[in-house]
């Protein structure tokens, strides 16, 4: 169910699901990190059981995005971010600076020819900036596209809703963009609905807490309490 969304905290290589059978014959599911599979690294990331961890995944997503609470912190840093972006699309700023020079130097040589000064290098002029003028205008259209789906409170809250009703393999994909995976840590990354900046840095957690999970040793019977944090952003 997490493939190619895991990784390990360790080395940073992928997580895969992998499979083995008991003496006994019984087939077990696991998942494993491939530097240590592989010997690339001298990781030492301990394996996990399939279902303890799509459990814990699955189960956490669901009744973290059922806390009223926490859906506000959610909706209210989104569109607090939103409008951050939206007001500071510095690329849109320096093409609307131009734009501006480029409509009073048109209007000056306008103004010049209609005084009678007209000369070869004028003409080429006008057309010169006529050409800027409306390459200006396609970049500057290209950029505002970017921003113009301003969501509000209730389309953010719709994109939530709609995940929690998807099967579990579904919901992964829709909503997680990446896990980390350490032996007592899992940070879960989701998408955002909203635009992204592509400052790595902007990202918020909005759930934090120390869980309890039942491990099992592979290929025997005994089973055991482990604490893990489960640490969510956005």
């Amino acid at each position: 169910m997490l493939r190619k969304k895991i990784k390990c905290g360790y080395c940073g290589e992928p997580i895969n699901g992998e499979s083995g059978t008991t003496k006994n014959g019984t087939k077990f599911y696991y998942y494993k990190c491939i530097g240590r599979k592989t010997h690339r690294t001298n990781c030492t990331k301990s394996v996990i059981r399939k279902d303890v961890l799509e459990n814990l995944v699955i189960e956490t997503i669901i009744t973290v995005l059922n806390k009223s609470d926490i859906k506000s912190k959610i909706v209210k840093e989104l569109l607090k971010r939103q409008e951050t972006q939206m007001t500071s699309n510095t690329e849109l700023s320096i093409l609307t600076k131009q734009q501006k020079q480029v409509e009073t130097a048109l209007n000056n040589l306008v103004t010049a020819i209609e005084q009678g000064i007209i000369s070869n290098s004028t003409n080429k002029r006008l057309q010169e900036l006529e050409q800027r003028q409306a390459e200006l205008e396609r970049q500057i259209l290209i950029e505002k596209s970017k921003t113009v789906v301003k969501l509000t409170e209730q389309d953010i809250l719709a994109y939530f809703e709609q995940a929690l009703r998807l099967e579990p393999k579904l919901l992964i994909n829709f909503l997680i963009k990446e896990i980390v995976l350490y032996d007592d840590k899992i940070e879960i990354y989701f998408n955002s609905p909203t635009p992204t900046s592509p400052d790595e840095n902007s990202g918020f957690s909005f759930y934090f807490e120390t869980t309890s999970i039942i491990q099992n040793l592979l290929c025997k019977d005994k089973s055991y309490i482990q604490e893990i944090k489960v640490a969510l952003f956005l």
